[in-house]
């Protein structure tokens, strides 16, 4: 056992959540603490660690966070976010400290573990899937205790978006901030949520999250996620979705924050005419770098996923996708599509990226692309010799690029966010001016 796992042993061994926590939720949490141990710290000569480097990461020393959490003012947030009509959840440092009026029912994770809410306790002992183990999200599980849990009952439509919004104030300093988010959703359900995450200093903090979601059948869930967090940050993410029969996710995510970003995205598709669809958009500058890993996992027949993730690099960041697609024996039937492209602006910027097909099941469509390149030249010609200036032909191939990953959304709302967002971080790129 190295001296980072050593590390956090110590710091389970000394929580006090273990002495009021019901013993299944120890046993769970003990588990999950032997099982982060087995794995280890990810190494490069691990195969899918392979482009990323821990190396900066494990030269901090991040504690768990202490203090208390104030409370959120609104003012705080973008104009596009404020006049969105919407339910509002406000995190911070992976705390819920308040919430607008909701149509549904929420937690707080730790009062709802203490009171036994019995559907939360059954999604916790889930054990998921036996396949993708992660050693960040064996962690997680190793140190449940915060975030919240959301329940959407049987039939119920929410027709204003959920806004879930992760603030990371000066407390987050050297912290270590593990919260948990839980979103059930009942059958023929449906809703759309939205994160968003920022950080109002430039704090260097290990937040270690997961967001699952469970699906039952026929429910149809929009996601969007926009990572905003400090520049300094190491931000290490599960997403875990599980879909039951004819259910329809879609997740969309923009990263822009975080020194380091660990993206992981796993949705298992455990349900007959269940569909998927995996978006992204990663915009590291500078030094950042952020890996985006996708396992998409088809159990059932007659299935379908689309990925699609596209990456806009600029001076000497990097980016990695490494994209799987895991069809199970019994998933005759299978669709499954997956896409991967990468646009460098500088000749600096580096992307890997590694497509891969897994595939027992013998009556299946699946496809996998990459591609990786800088500005159409031929096309930059075109627009220059029809009088538009460099820079605004840059901004319009650029946009052109990113306006892809947004089409699949069918929600208004998370498609005018998708498109503020973006357009947010092209001017403080100085890649468009203000009032393009």
């Amino acid at each position: 056992m190295g001296n980072f796992e050593e590390k956090y042993v110590t710091y389970f061994n000394n929580d006090e959540f273990n002495q009021s926590a019901p013993k299944w939720l120890n046993h769970f949490r003990l588990e999950s603490l032997n099982s982060f141990q087995d794995i280890g710290i990810p190494k490069i000569t691990d195969e899918d660690w392979r482009f990323t480097d821990l190396k900066d990461f494990l030269a901090n020393d991040f504690s768990p966070l202490n203090g208390i959490s104030n409370k959120f003012d609104i003012s705080e947030l973008p104009d596009f976010l404020t006049k969105l009509d919407a339910h509002f959840i406000f995190i911070v440092n992976g705390i819920l400290v308040d919430s607008t009026d909701l149509d549904f029912k929420i937690l707080s994770l730790k009062d709802g573990i203490i009171n036994e809410d019995q559907n939360l306790k059954r999604i916790i002992l889930d054990e998921f899937s036996s396949r993708n183990k992660d050693f960040f999200y064996e962690l997680n599980s190793a140190f449940l205790e915060n975030g919240f849990y959301i329940e959407i009952e049987k039939l119920q439509k929410i027709e204003k978006p959920i806004v879930v919004v992760n603030k990371f104030d000066s407390n987050s300093s050297n912290a270590f901030i593990n919260p948990r988010n839980i979103l059930y959703f009942g059958e023929s359900s449906s809703a759309e949520i939205v994160e968003y995450s920022f950080s109002d200093s430039s704090q260097s903090y290990f937040l270690n999250k997961t967001m699952m979601m469970y699906l039952d059948d026929n429910s149809k869930v929009e996601h969007l996620s926009i990572e905003n967090g400090s520049k300094s940050s190491f931000i290490f993410s599960n997403l875990k979705i599980k879909q039951n029969r004819e259910s329809n996710f879609t997740t969309n995510s923009i990263l822009m924050g975080g020194k380091l970003i660990r993206n992981n995205v796993h949705p298992i598709l455990d349900g007959d005419t269940s569909y998927s669809s995996i978006l992204g958009l990663y915009l590291p500058q500078h030094s950042q770098l952020m890996d985006n890993y996708m396992f998409v996992e088809h159990s059932k027949p007659h299935c379908g996923s689309r990925q699609l993730y596209k990456g806009l690099l600029k001076d000497s960041s990097r980016g990695v996708f490494h994209g799987r697609i895991v069809v199970h024996e019994d998933a005759q039937k299978t669709d499954a599509k997956q896409t991967n492209k990468n646009l460098l602006l500088s000749n600096s910027a580096q992307v890997d990226t590694k497509p891969q097909l897994e595939i027992y099941a013998d009556d299946v469509k699946c496809t996998h692309g990459a591609t990786t390149g800088q500005l159409d030249k031929e096309a930059l010609h075109y627009l220059r010799t029809r009088g538009v200036s460099k820079d605004k032909a840059v901004s319009m191939l650029v946009r052109a690029f990113t306006d892809e990953v947004s089409d699949v959304l069918a929600s208004k709302n998370l498609t005018n966010l998708y498109q503020a967002v973006v357009k947010q971080w092209f001017v403080s790129s100085n890649l468009i001016e203000e009032d393009e």
